[in-house]
């Protein structure tokens, strides 16, 4: 039976009381045991000296003794001392008494007694007789003193005993919060001895593990929590140990899933710590988890979302621009041979037309099945957008990589698409380049390879066209430096232009802000408008953008006042920063000082990045947007979610504003994985103090559907088409 808070006054009392009585009685019991021992003792000694003369009187007169009895009553009464609450008698063998000495003692008597022989005969017996009333009254004394005594010590045990009680009560109680708090926590918590066999479980690790806390008492920890971990599927170590034997708290590190009591499994969070003893000696441990399943199948979702197209479930653009990277960089330091596939669908958009919407998808995640059947296991698909697969093979010299390309294209052009009572032959184009240790970068292979389907369209559809990476770099290199020129004079000649785009503010909290995106324009030696995709992959290239970033935030800070009275206050623009800009010497300054000049009021603009900008050099990018908001202004991370990494760097920037990519936005009307991970961008947002903002909101559908998740702002055509600065 479990102890409770009743059963310890009820035993100290017991235990007072027990000690008390014993001491009241040992001390009078004790002192008459050894006082009637050694009263005995004496006595009995006293009869023995006294059988002693007597003997003697009898060897001298063996005849005759018996009828000395004057002389007998003299040796009683003196030898070996005279008598004193005494009485000592001689008896013949029939007990009759012969002589008696002294008077008889006060009862009780103590009687103590000798035999005397004659000859080696019995022929009576000395019988020394004391009076036990001395020693009754010396141990009445000395009951009183143990009386005395037992009740100073009753009076301290008492004292103590409250003092106890008091300690046990608050130890009681503090067990029994700890113990409600255990009963009553989220977390799976099991506590061990210092050999790790289990002392305890709350309810939460008897259900997580499937073991009741009684019949997992006593057990090692290993065989009720087993654990493995869920990246290799192999037996875990749990970190107890570890926190034990450095006497540290520790968590495992990776992925950890519970193997339960029915050998179901469950994903949990795991840390550990040691328990340490009065003298710092690790006495115990203490293990406590969580069930995850429910949060890691989300990331994992969320993780497979921003590496995988919904459509065809292959993997997207941004995850295969990941492994073209790795094998370009195989390429460069261990000078392997890889291969680009760029296909490019010839008869989509007639099956789209004729057909729908829906005709069109089936198409495609048909198409990507065909083409996945047709290559090796080391080679990677995905659907770069539209109609557009990529291939990359891995570890493949260029001819071989022909023949692949060459047998793609025949397995798509022998398919059949059917759609209700129609049939569709399917046509592709294919630009194939190589990827080699001469090969410059991501960004340039993947245009070698656009460059290489698009002239595969050219010359008839249907084909296979290899690009050589002699030509495209000088193509390349002349239509960049031909913008370098271009864009050199437009600065020159103040030919850059600025529109801008209002925002439509979703969220209903009396806020009359007035938020538009800055954007830049140029117009061309012709006076044609000329979109910045043009011309701005040139201006990173040859580190043109800190110019052309100086000249908008110039523009826009000397007439943000004119704006405000066009457009209405408190008025917020938003600043496009490219990343090249973010690393170039001096843009605080710049800042600061225009700042001053133009004497803007706290909150005026706000500086967008992207998100590959803040990842590519993220401690600097976080130290200069602090900078930056400590002059009053504020920060939007902008295209956010492509990024496999984006929800773990997102709290290292201080950002106010979170534009969502367009590419989950546009579709969250008819895709529902697009929808959840704009609900859940916009919830994280939202949970670290953000404002979020909606991109491509291009109907007023997908307007609606970010009102309804709650999302603050709408940016868009559906909205808004941009225009001109006024």
């Amino acid at each position: 039976m479990r102890p409770t808070k009743d059963h310890f006054p009820r035993l100290a009392s017991v235990i007072t009381w027990i000690v008390t009585v014993i001491l009241a009685l040992a001390l009078p019991l004790a002192y008459f045991a050894i006082g009637y021992g050694a009263l005995g003792s004496a006595v009995k000694t006293k009869a023995q000296i006294k059988a002693e003369i007597i003997d003697q009187l009898i060897a001298l007169s063996p005849e005759m003794w018996r009828y000395q009895e004057h002389r007998m009553n003299e040796l009683l009464s003196r030898y070996p001392a005279e008598l004193k609450d005494e009485q000592a008698r001689i008896l013949d063998e029939r007990g009759t008494v012969l002589v008696s000495a002294g008077n008889p003692p006060a009862r009780p008597v103590l009687v103590r007694s000798t035999e005397l022989f004659d000859s080696g005969t019995f022929i009576g017996r000395i019988e020394v007789r004391h009076s036990l009333q001395g020693l009754l009254f010396k141990t009445t004394v000395a009951g009183l003193v143990g009386l005395l005594l037992a009740g100073l010590v009753f009076g301290m045990l008492r004292a103590l005993s409250a003092r106890a009680l008091r300690f046990v009560d608050a130890l009681f109680e503090e067990k029994e919060r700890a113990e409600v708090t255990l009963h009553s926590i989220g977390d799976a918590v099991i506590t061990t001895d210092s050999s790790e066999f289990i002392a305890y479980l709350n309810p939460v690790a008897e259900h997580l593990t499937g073991w009741s806390s009684t019949e997992a008492r006593s057990r090692p920890l290993a065989e009720v929590l087993r654990l493995i971990d869920e990246a290799t599927l192999g037996p875990a170590e749990n970190p107890l140990q570890q926190a034990m034997r450095e006497k540290q708290p520790r968590s495992f590190n990776g992925q950890a899933a519970l193997v339960r009591r029915d050998e179901s499994t469950i994903a949990i969070d795991l840390r550990a710590a040691p328990i340490h003893g009065r003298d710092g000696g690790v006495i115990g441990g203490v293990t406590v988890f969580h069930d995850v399943s429910v949060a890691r199948s989300m990331t994992q979702r969320i993780t497979w979302a921003a590496t995988h197209d919904a459509l065809t479930g292959l993997m997207n653009r941004r995850e295969f621009e990941i492994h073209v990277d790795v094998a370009l960089d195989s390429a460069r330091k261990l000078a392997k041979h890889h291969a680009l596939c760029y296909i490019d669908l010839d008869q989509f958009k007639i099956v789209n037309d004729t057909c729908g919407h829906a005709s069109g998808d089936e198409l495609l995640k048909q198409v990507a099945a065909l083409l996945q059947s047709n290559i090796r296991e080391s080679d990677t698909l995905a659907r770069l957008g539209g109609d557009e697969f990529g291939v990359l093979l891995d570890g493949c010299q260029l001819d071989r990589a022909q023949l692949i390309a060459a047998d793609l294209l025949a397995a798509v052009k022998d398919y059949r698409f059917k759609w209700n009572d129609k049939v569709f032959t399917v046509g592709a184009s294919i630009g194939l380049v190589a990827i080699s240790p001469d090969s410059s970068s991501r960004a340039e292979i993947f245009s070698a390879a656009d460059a290489a389907c698009y002239a595969a369209k050219e010359q008839g559809r249907g084909r296979v066209f290899v690009f050589h990476i002699a030509d495209a770099e000088i193509a390349q290199r002349h239509r960049e430096m031909n913008w370098v020129g271009r864009l050199t004079r437009a600065l020159e000649e103040n030919r850059l232009t600025l529109y801008y785009q209002s925002y439509l503010p979703l969220a209903q909290n009396g806020v009359e802000e007035k938020h538009i995106e800055i954007l830049l324009r140029l117009i061309d030696e012709d006076g044609n408008l000329v979109l910045p995709g043009s011309f701005l992959p040139a201006a990173e290239r040859y580190n043109i953008m800190p110019e052309i970033d100086r000249w908008v935030i110039n523009t826009a800070f000397s007439r943000y006042h004119d704006l405000a009275s066009k457009l209405g206050t408190p008025l917020i623009c938003a600043i496009n920063l490219s990343g090249t800009s973010l690393n170039a010497e001096g843009l605080l300054d710049f800042i600061r000082e225009q700042k001053r000049v133009h004497d803007l009021p706290r909150g005026a603009v706000c500086f967008e990045i992207t998100e590959t900008a803040a990842i590519n050099n993220l401690r600097r990018a976080a130290q200069f947007m602090k900078d930056v908001k400590e002059l009053g202004f504020r920060f939007a991370l902008d295209d956010f979610g492509t990024g496999t990494s984006s929800f773990g760097y997102l709290r290292s920037l201080p950002v106010d504003y979170l534009k969502i990519d367009g590419s989950f936005v546009e579709d969250i009307t008819r895709d529902s994985l697009d929808k959840a991970m704009t609900e859940a961008i916009n919830r994280i947002g939202h949970i670290m103090g953000m404002k979020t903002v909606g991109e491509f909101a291009a109907t007023e559908a997908v307007i609606g559907v970010l009102k309804t998740m709650g999302v603050d702002f709408a940016q868009g055509y559906g909205f808004e088409k941009p225009q001109p600065l006024p």
